[in-house]
């Protein structure tokens, strides 16, 4: 079975601690693992996971562990997840593995579950602790859970992620028919209902867990068995008691925090820190006063006793307790019953008076009517008024109208196109793109996507303004780069020539925008700074009269524009023209701070780049503003955003090269 795992971290100190490195190798045995922190953390820490990850970044974000799980997926991209027959959601709030993590592989993939985990909670409603969970290919491939992921944002709390992520997580898989189950059976385990099971870390090694919560040692007063016992486990399982954190200690009250209690704290620290490591050598040698011994003694048979008989009658006096709350309700609500009824006929006995007020009443409405009459004729004379304001409106309305059509229009004669003219869409077929970068997947526009998802530009005057450069009556080649949803390729195709397009996310064609559905043998996704060849059967890499790419160029880095112009070397000829328009405006960040436009560079160090790759700018006046897809100031509304259009002059360069 292929296995993708991603894992999300989070350090206070902003460093990669051995446990995490340790847990993290052993992942590494039965998958791709893929490393992301919620903090800032300094390369020399990343780096020690290079020869363990497939890819490692840390970068600051509120969204806890599912954020971490959402950004990963974002990097890598869906059609790569798509690869993988189970994806493994992990964390690095657990020391671990303390067994060989292959048998319990084995043993949950022999039962054909949709989804695991390790253990489950009760709390608010049934779910398995999202520390470490497997989704197998049915889940992964699921639209409800595509659309879970992407719905991940910050929350106000971290009991609110708990509730909408992971009880979320789990009530998704049920009422969607996934089944699913834990590795530990907690039915089988005498641990009160609504308990924390991760508290019970003896229980949870004995039973056959390979994790143990970083609580147990870490927040003073969570485990609920003994924590020698646990280290003495852990030693017989061989893990690494030196990764073991010290018990956390608890901060005095804010009542007693007056002179001296930071030296009481300070002494307490000392304290609890000698009797720590004391016990660490030898747990026996602190002297145990009589009462002491008696309740180790006892603490066997009172234990089970405790749950099975004390713990359920704490339950049954809390259930009598909520019906005596109940009865006094219900007493409540009949005095208030008789108080109605005792209104009630009070209301009854005042009819007679309630038909003499009614008659004054009529008699004042008539009176009301000639009032009325003349707040009419105020209310014309405002009306009046009021249609004089709003002609501005309904000129704005009718120009809307008057775009809708035209929009309409438009799309009723790319149907009819389609139908009458000689258009060969098989001619179309043959082409494929050879990549080893199918999505470009560090690209901000593909982890934070936006114009992939908005844009739709569409401008056949370009590909006329083409038509005349070369000659009327010869078929060209188009390449779009960075075609979004395929509007200028359908503008070539129905013109009679071959069109293709590229696009370095993936999101469009998931989705299927617009062209992906018609033309999904003419479009690929690629990250086009990366080397790719595209080509139609055994004849290598198509040479393409026309290359355009409207305002992509900004989002590449400096280095990704020389991966760009080496592969439109390989991908024109002698006379190809490659138009473009790059924008020079600040393109807005993301949540993270990156700029989505990444080059803002003046004209002769594009023309400088263009050159070493064969690339002159045309000097020729046989492309005009308007004949350029955007940046020209053109603000039509139908199959774009307003993004330059409206810009001031010099905020986009409009260039046309050609290769020598």
């Amino acid at each position: 079975m292929k296995r993708l795992c991603l894992f999300a971290g989070y350090s206070p100190s902003n460093q990669i601690d051995d446990y995490v490195v340790h847990y993290l190798r052993e992942l590494a045995r039965f998958s791709d693992v893929y490393y992301q922190a919620a903090n800032q953390v300094e390369e020399n820490e990343l780096a020690k996971l290079d020869a363990i990850t497939h890819g490692r970044w840390a970068q600051t974000h509120q969204k806890y562990d599912f954020g971490s799980w959402q950004k990963l997926i974002f990097r890598l991209g869906w059609q790569e997840i798509e690869k993988y027959d189970a994806v493994i959601l992990a964390n690095d709030s657990n020391y671990g593995p303390v067994r060989d993590l292959a048998e319990i592989f084995d043993r949950m993939d022999s039962v054909g579950l949709d989804a695991w985990g390790i253990t489950e909670n009760y709390g608010g409603a049934r779910h398995l602790q999202s520390y470490f969970l497997t989704l197998n290919k049915r889940v992964i491939e699921s639209v409800v859970f595509r659309d879970f992921i992407e719905s991940i944002a910050i929350e106000e709390s971290k009991k609110k992620i708990c509730e909408k992520y992971e009880i979320g997580l789990s009530r998704l898989l049920a009422e969607n028919g996934f089944s699913f189950a834990p590795l530990v059976d907690r039915s089988t385990l005498d641990v009160p209902f609504g308990e924390d099971i991760s508290t019970y870390q003896n229980t949870l090694l004995q039973k056959g867990s390979p994790f143990l919560k970083r609580k147990v040692f870490g927040v003073r007063d969570f485990a609920n068995e003994d924590l020698a016992s646990t280290r003495a486990l852990l030693e017989e399982r061989g893990y690494p008691l030196d990764w073991i954190a010290l018990p956390a200690e608890v901060r005095a009250p804010a009542d007693e925090r007056g002179e001296g209690a930071v030296q009481k704290q300070s002494e307490a620290i000392v304290k609890s820190a000698v009797q720590f490591h004391s016990q660490e050598r030898s747990p026996s040698a602190p002297p145990l006063s009589i009462r002491s011994v008696i309740k180790r003694i006892l603490r066997p048979l009172y234990q089970p006793f405790k749950l099975r008989v004390v713990d359920k009658l704490a339950g049954i006096e809390h259930k009598l307790e909520g019906v005596e709350h109940r009865v006094g309700h219900l007493a409540e609500k009949a005095v208030k019953i008789d108080d109605d009824v005792g209104t009630l006929r009070s209301l009854v006995d005042g009819v007679p008076t309630f038909v003499v007020d009614l008659r004054a009443q009529v008699s004042g409405l008539a009176r009301g009517v000639r009032d009325t009459a003349a707040q009419l004729s105020a209310l014309q004379a405002q009306t009046a008024t009021l249609s004089q304001s709003s002609t501005m409106r309904l000129s704005d309305i009718q120009t809307s109208v008057a775009e809708l059509h035209g929009h309409l229009d438009w799309v009723q004669r790319d149907i009819l196109i389609a139908l009458m003219s000689s258009i060969d869409l098989e001619s179309m077929k043959g082409f494929k793109c050879v990549t080893d970068y199918p999505v470009a997947y560090d690209s901000p526009d593909h982890i934070h996507p936006v114009g992939t998802v908005l844009d739709h530009t569409r401008h056949p005057r370009f590909i006329r303004a083409c038509e005349d450069f070369f000659g009327s009556g010869k078929q060209l080649s188009f390449l779009d780069i960075g075609c979004s949803a395929g509007g200028m390729v359908l503008d070539a195709v129905l013109r009679g020539h071959i069109g293709v397009g590229l696009e370095g996310s993936d999101i469009s064609r998931l989705q299927q925008r617009a062209e992906w559905r018609l033309l999904r043998d003419s479009l690929f996704t690629c990250d086009v700074t990366r080397p790719f060849e595209l080509g139609r059967g055994d004849a290598g890499a198509f040479k393409f009269d026309v290359v355009s790419a409207w305002e992509v160029l900004e989002h590449l880095t400096a280095e990704g524009v020389e991966g760009m112009f080496a592969n439109l070397e390989r991908h024109t000829h002698p006379g190809s023209i490659f138009a473009c328009s790059i924008s020079q405006v600040d393109g807005g960040f993301t949540e993270d701070g990156t700029p989505l436009h990444q080059t803002l560079e003046p004209l002769p160090w594009w023309q400088e780049r263009a050159s070493k790759y064969g690339f002159d700018v045309l000097d020729s006046e046989a492309f005009l503003p308007l004949d350029f897809a955007r940046g020209n100031g053109n603000s039509s509304v139908y199959y774009r955003p307003a993004h330059s259009y409206q810009e001031k002059e010099g905020d986009c360069f409009l260039v046309v090269f050609q290769r020598r």
